[in-house]
């Protein structure tokens, strides 16, 4: 991670739990454009359910590869804010992220195994924050950061000198960071068991079961499914959503290529009673 040569300029996506109600994203923005006006802030999301890490986990590697190459994505879904956990300095496939070593890297650390992870040197961050002329960079008001509110404190400036060029002088040592068992599948004789990442505003399931995955226990996919999670009991894998009637159940492969459950235009985590964690298994007969 040297400096930004994507020719799409200065750019910073921010991910958060934060909502709308509360000052929270707004303070972000204005600290990142306070230290550079010239950064565009692109906003993925802020209405991540509260410390929902693994829903925020598979929205960040959901919109990875389709973020402008040279993006610095600020993620920050901290429950752990303040305690001893670590802040990442990571990069995958010519886009950084700042964000909380708790797991929200994990999808992206399973389906781009190459990515290079390091703790961020707080020393480092705090004394290019504070050093004008080193850059371009106004000192808070305070000279250490909270203990409630790093988004401000450390994500965003971390971001602002991602982006700016200043990635290596605020990297320290590589580190391993924290996967999310949940983000990961089991593979068995017959099949795979997965958990459910995500339930979207649609009510539609999202499993950590990956297309490539289906592959593995089933090369020519000839074979058809079982697929269980909760009441949902289906052997048949869908092409999209409008292949079965108005109120009827299904899987498919979504637009991330993960499996599926979802009801045509209604909820299946309520028909269902699926919930966030819960395990999903797919046998296939040999």
């Amino acid at each position: 991670m040297g400096r930004n040569s994507s020719t799409n300029g200065k750019i910073v996506v921010l991910l958060s739990d934060f909502g709308s109600r509360d000052g929270y994203a707004g303070i972000m923005k204005g600290v990142i454009l306070s230290r550079d006006p010239g950064i565009r802030i692109i906003d993925l999301t802020h209405q991540i359910e509260p410390h929902n890490i693994l829903s925020g986990a598979y929205v960040l590697y959901s919109a990875w590869n389709y973020l402008p190459p040279g993006s610095v994505v600020c993620a920050v879904v901290d429950p752990g804010v303040g305690s001893g956990r670590a802040t990442l300095v990571a990069q995958f496939n010519q886009r950084a992220l700042i964000a909380p070593d708790n797991g929200l890297i994990s999808l992206l650390v399973r389906m781009i195994p190459d990515g290079r992870s390091y703790a961020l040197q707080l020393d480092s961050l705090l004394e290019l924050v504070e050093d004008a002329s080193s850059h371009p960079v106004r000192p808070g008001d305070s000279s250490r950061p909270s203990n409630t509110f790093h988004g401000r404190d450390l994500f965003a400036p971390a971001a602002v000198l991602c982006a700016t060029g200043f990635s290596r002088r605020i990297r320290g040592r590589a580190i391993e960071p924290v996967v999310l068992p949940e983000a990961m599948v089991e593979h068995h004789p017959d099949g795979v068991t997965g958990k459910i990442l995500h339930i979207d505003r649609f009510g539609n399931c999202i499993s950590s079961v990956h297309s490539s995955d289906l592959v593995a226990i089933d090369p020519n996919r000839d074979q058809a499914p079982n697929i269980k999670c909760g009441k949902f009991n289906g052997n048949r894998i869908r092409r999209t959503y409008a292949d079965v009637p108005v109120g009827e159940s299904l899987c498919l492969m979504g637009s991330c290529a993960f499996l599926e459950i979802a009801v045509r235009e209604a909820s299946a985590a309520e028909r269902f009673g699926i919930t966030q964690g819960q395990s999903i298994r797919v046998r296939v007969r040999k």
